[in-house]
């Protein structure tokens, strides 16, 4: 009994001395945290200027040419001939054919009007001729009175050039019908549909070919008031980039005309842009685009990178005790990653910030933090 007593109060004080251990232990743990202070969140910051910035107006619009036409029959008939240039997707020169119908009705409705047209010559020169003796032959009488109209055949010499008048419109108009039996290009262009082939049947004013010209090509843009305000005053004297869906410059346009209406359904102001030099670029009638106006400078300004705009539109920044602030804005020009927004006026007496290139979620105003600059360009 006084053995295991003995072990037992062993064990008791071995107990109460690793008991003892890990008490003092855990009190210098305790003081080593909380004398450790923690580190500053770095943050990647660029230098932005207040002052004058430009931009442009980015919108959205269709290539269009500016002649396109489908071309209709002007008489009917059976297609005789379809000339081999007269297939989608061809080039056509302006007064090529693209088919002929069978002409011979024709041919003779223009044998008629010209042998009508030649008999009504032959009774005009008889009237004339008859008007000629009756004049002669009255003043042979009357040499000193102006012979009545009807005493020389005035009317009938009148009616017999009305006569000759109408037979020649009846020439002209079926010299242009059977001209119409040939079916030309109205300029040069592609053949971009053909609704007809050999030996069909064609009635006047069916379509029989579409055609567009792709050296001439217009972009109609609109722009809303807002956009409009912030155009470049001399805009049409400025050049106007083009870029392809894919965000690729395809080439330059000049703004034709605009301003001058609303759109009666969207409200929006219009320009008129022509295309410059449409064969060398690789804009092409039909496409998609994107059309870059180019903007007004706009004073008391910021042009930052297009990152530092948070989702819920803030812009942050840090003031002189390193602590991060913030202001809420809307860009007013976007541009090759840039935007350009505008500062609010209580901050206006700064003239430079240190913006926060890549703003998180988590930040809070008045966090102190560690600058980290960026250079602009980088």
């Amino acid at each position: 009994m006084i053995r295991k007593a003995l072990w037992i109060g062993l064990a008791c004080l071995a107990l109460a001395g690793v008991l003892g251990v890990l008490t003092v232990l855990e009190d210098t743990a305790d003081v080593e945290t909380a004398a450790a202070q923690p580190p500053l969140r770095q943050v990647t910051v660029i230098a932005a200027q207040i002052g004058a910035h430009a931009g442009s107006v980015n919108v959205f619009a269709e290539v269009t040419p500016r002649w396109q036409v489908d071309l209709r029959s002007r008489v009917s008939g059976v297609v005789s001939d379809a000339a081999p240039v007269a297939l989608a997707g061809s080039r056509v020169s302006k007064g090529d054919v693209l088919l002929q119908l069978e002409d011979a009705p024709y041919v003779a409705n223009l044998s008629d009007a010209r042998s009508v047209l030649e008999n009504t010559q032959f009774e005009l020169r008889k009237k004339k001729n008859k008007h000629t003796i009756a004049l002669k032959d009255w003043r042979a009488v009357n040499p000193d009175r102006q012979p009545p109209e009807m005493a020389v055949h005035i009317p009938e010499v009148r009616v017999a050039e009305r006569t000759v008048s109408a037979a020649e419109a009846r020439v002209a108009a079926a010299d242009y019908d059977l001209s119409s039996t040939l079916l030309r290009a109205p300029f040069p262009a592609i053949v971009t549909k053909r609704n007809v082939s050999p030996g069909a049947t064609v009635n006047e004013g069916d379509v029989l070919f579409s055609v567009l010209d792709d050296s001439l090509l217009d972009i109609q843009v609109s722009v809303g008031a807002r956009e409009w305000s912030l155009l470049n005053r001399n805009w049409q004297s400025l050049g106007v980039t083009v870029y392809s869906d894919t965000d690729q410059k395809i080439g330059t346009a000049k703004v034709r005309q605009g301003g001058g209406f609303l759109d009666p359904q969207s409200r929006k102001y219009q320009l008129f842009l022509e295309v410059e030099r449409a064969n060398e670029t690789g804009i092409l009638p039909g496409a998609f685009v994107r059309v870059s106006l180019p903007g007004r400078a706009l004073e008391q300004t910021l042009r930052i990178p297009e990152s530092a705009l948070t989702q819920n539109g803030f812009v942050w920044f840090l003031d002189d005790t390193e602590r991060l602030q913030r202001f809420e804005a809307r860009p007013l020009f976007r541009d090759n990653g840039a935007i350009v927004v505008r500062v609010p006026d209580f901050l206006r007496k700064h003239e430079e910030f240190r913006v926060v290139a890549l703003p998180m979620s988590a930040y809070l105003p008045g966090q102190k933090v560690e600058p980290v600059k960026r250079e602009a360009g980088e």
